[in-house]
């Protein structure tokens, strides 16, 4: 269409020389000037043919020329983007143009006034340079208008002229700034607001992190409906502190807190670190689980290994408090559902027969031992120690072989080896 074809020839023609590396302020600042400059040109030009046709005597000659640089300037620009350049001197043709004008002609009407074009000079340096730099644009225009006063043909009386033309512009060019400044404050009040909005948006983002593992947060924000999948093997571990009811039950309820928040967060970092993850805790009890989402390809060594390094941690007297502090452990693998439960106040959990398994291989195993079913065994039977299996009975599962991790396998090099000269490549 000839409007949507017209709209965009005059988009291209503001925003021409911009570049798309340029920030959004340059741009604006850019834009306006060019703008500046499509408008200045053509109107002045106008304002000359129609200032000769009504007064024969006047001479549009000398004044075209300033709008014709301008014009040029606007032209070339694109091909040296120098935007400081291109700046003073479109702001310099603007202020000149009518003094320039002016020089050498007698009175006229067609001259009365013409000191009003200078103003746009520093309304345009507002725009383009800001405030306080514009101030010296606005002293500049009034000092020509002074000496047009004084130079130049005037009609009338030339103080006369130069009081018009410089209370016109003592209201024109205060209401541009004050408009700007206001401007400018909301945008700092916008920026201001949009930064606490961040912040507040992921401190909300850090908060659902330690509640649900990040990539079901991701899709906990881009959807609604359930969430729930199926995992073929799933490492779950269970740990429990041995007796801590008793124990705590003589101690003030902030300490049994903190030793107990100081005892887990040691467990988050070594569950972290082995890429695992958290599940939830339940009073003294610990769920961590591997093989769900991005964990590691190995999550039943990572499991073990973090089983063992619990079991370290409570034997740390600067973490227990000096306490004799003791865990049962139950490791088990194998399929489990996963899924976030409940709306307003959710949380990520498992279900299956997996997660039972481990649950009571922690509650009926015994003080400081890592009980295993079958699948971990076979998986870790390589690499770590075991005890030679039990028959335990399980409330729901009736005796179950159970695997008692004692610590990693140590895998000796003979002298022999030792001497053994590399082969060649």
């Amino acid at each position: 269409m000839p409007v949507v074809r017209s709209l965009a020839l005059l988009s291209r023609l503001i925003h021409a020389g911009t570049h798309p590396e340029d920030d959004e302020d340059l741009r604006l600042r850019l834009s306006l000037l060019n703008l500046a400059s499509l408008i200045f040109g053509p109107a002045s030009l106008l304002w000359l043919l129609v200032a000769h046709q009504f007064d024969p005597g006047f001479s549009a000659i000398r004044g075209s020329l300033v709008p014709i640089l301008i014009l040029l300037n606007y032209a070339l620009f694109p091909v040296h983007r120098r935007f400081a350049l291109y700046r003073g001197s479109q702001l310099g043709l603007m202020l000149l143009f009518p003094l320039f004008s002016l020089l050498g002609l007698t009175p006229s009407p067609a001259t009365s006034g013409l000191a009003l074009w200078a103003v746009i000079a520093p309304a345009c340096a507002l725009l383009t340079v800001g405030n306080p730099a514009s101030n010296l644009w606005f002293i500049g225009f009034l000092g020509l208008t002074a000496l047009s006063a004084h130079l130049g043909p005037q009609a009338g009386s030339p103080l006369f002229t130069a009081l018009h033309v410089a209370l016109v512009s003592g209201v024109l060019y205060p209401l541009l700034r004050f408009a700007l400044r206001q401007r400018g404050k909301t945008r700092a009040r916008l920026a201001a607001a949009h930064r606490q909005l961040r912040r507040e948006q992921e401190r909300s983002e850090r908060l659902l992190l330690n509640i649900l593992p990040a990539p079901i947060a991701a899709r906990l924000k881009e959807q609604s409906g359930t969430i729930a999948d199926g995992h073929p093997e799933v490492v779950v571990m269970f740990a429990d502190i041995v007796n801590y009811t008793r124990i705590a039950s003589d101690m003030p309820p902030k300490k049994v807190f903190a030793l107990l928040n100081r005892i887990f967060c040691r467990f988050d970092e070594l569950t972290e670190e082995r890429g695992l993850e958290r599940i939830k805790t339940i009073g003294d009890g610990y769920m961590v689980a591997g093989g769900l989402n991005a964990h590691p390809r190995e999550p039943h060594a990572a499991a073990a290994s973090l089983a063992i390094a619990m079991q370290s941690t409570l034997r740390d007297p600067a973490i227990t408090d000096g306490l004799e502090l003791e865990l049962r452990i139950g490791i088990a693998s194998g399929p489990v559902v996963a899924g976030v439960v409940g709306r307003g106040k959710f949380i990520y959990d498992l279900w299956g027969d997996t997660v039972n398994l481990a649950y009571r291989l922690c509650t009926e195993g015994e003080p400081s031992v890592i009980q295993c079913d079958g699948q971990m065994f076979e998986r870790l039977r390589n690499t770590f120690v075991f005890a030679k299996p039990l028959l335990l009975f399980l409330k729901g599962k009736g005796y179950v072989p159970v695997y008692r991790l004692r610590s990693p396998r140590i895998f000796a090099v003979t002298p022999a080896a030792r001497r053994r000269p590399p082969e060649a490549a």
